[in-house]
């Protein structure tokens, strides 16, 4: 459950939104998004800094060079949906629990030309965001330093076996985690895929046939409306 002081930033995303710095920006994310295609990125740091715009690919922004450039301590990480609409992704979730802004993230959606933030409670974040990170080490682990340094054919089959188990294993943690966080949302879906796949599940037909707004036991979702 989402605590006093989580639920207050509910209540203050969007007027951070309209400050004319930050407004500025979203603007040259949205011409920029409009534009090209690609999804952009930036945040707003809590030292009051705003970083600059990165820009993603056709379906993912990169949360990391915010996080960087925030000296790993973003309030708002804010990004945009190329032809979608200002809902976030079971992805967009999951990148909320490993690289969290203090505030909120938000997604800025093409296609209803609006701004959503939302965000998961400490709890959730405590509880995977160190699994996130650890099953990320140990698989860069096995590619970057083991598999460059095999010696035989054999010792290299061995890592790539335990290269793919390992990734199966993360697999299966980030479904866990979106399916955790979106039924809190959509208490009666069925069928929840992993985050990143291509395919829709039930959350990508649900969200975007009926998005809802408010407080979810472990995540809110805030309409921040035009920018």
């Amino acid at each position: 459950m989402l605590s006093s002081n989580e639920l207050s930033y509910e209540q203050e995303v969007c007027n951070i939104l309209k400050e004319t710095a930050v407004n500025q920006k979203l603007r040259q994310l949205r011409g920029n998004t409009r534009a090209y295609g690609y999804e952009y990125i930036f945040g707003v740091c809590s030292d009051g800094n705003i970083t600059r715009i990165f820009s993603g690919t056709k379906t993912s922004a990169d949360a990391s060079s915010v996080e960087e450039r925030c000296n790993n301590h973003p309030d708002i990480i804010i990004h945009s949906h190329p032809g979608d609409i200002a809902y976030p992704s079971k992805g967009d979730f999951i990148s909320d629990i490993a690289i969290p802004p203090r505030i909120a993230n938000c997604v800025y959606g093409e296609k209803d030309d609006k701004i959503t933030c939302f965000r998961t409670s400490d709890k959730l974040r405590n509880k995977y965001g160190p699994l996130i990170k650890k099953t990320l080490k140990k698989l860069r682990e096995i590619y970057y330093i083991k598999m460059e340094n095999a010696i035989d054919p054999e010792e290299e089959h061995k890592l790539k076996e335990e290269y793919e188990n390992e990734y199966n294993k993360y697999k299966n943690l980030l479904t866990n985690i979106a399916e955790e966080v979106v039924s809190n949302i959509y208490p009666n879906l069925k069928l929840i895929k992993y985050p990143y796949a291509k395919e829709g599940d039930d959350y990508d037909k649900y969200s975007r046939e009926e998005p809802r707004f408010g407080n979810f036991g472990d995540v809110w979702v805030k309409d921040c409306g035009k920018i």
